[in-house]
């Protein structure tokens, strides 16, 4: 009776371990869906086109790892997406901001040379 009880409580113990492996997966996967999106909007494609890429080759390996219930496997992979993407995303910004200094300091040579200062 005594043994039967033990396997019964290491039975739901080790369901509900992959329960939790699941769900940390599937936020994993979200994580990682999120950031690839924003690095999108952030112009990644364009100026961080290898990180970029990286990002989406790594959401995709995670998606078909999570649909082969090889949840350890799904999050590592989303992890490193989600990592690119936010790389791929800082990348897309910083050249969006550099692009803007450069034309806020043309905008105040030209205006320096407009009043007669020097450049």
């Amino acid at each position: 009776m005594f043994r039967i009880l033990f396997l019964l409580i290491l039975l739901s113990c080790g369901s509900v371990a992959l329960a939790a492996e699941r769900k940390d997966a599937e936020l994993a996967l979200v994580q990682a869906s999120t950031a690839v999106q924003n690095a999108g909007r952030d112009d990644a494609a364009t100026y961080a086109a290898t990180e970029f890429a990286t990002a989406q080759a790594m959401l995709a390996s995670a998606t078909d790892a999570f649909e082969t219930r090889a949840w350890t496997r799904s999050a590592i992979y989303a992890e490193r997406a989600r990592v690119d993407g936010d790389l791929a995303a800082a990348r897309g910004r910083q050249f969006r901001a550099e692009a803007a200094a450069a034309e806020l300091e043309r905008s105040l040579d030209s205006l320096r040379a407009q009043i007669g200062g020097s450049p």
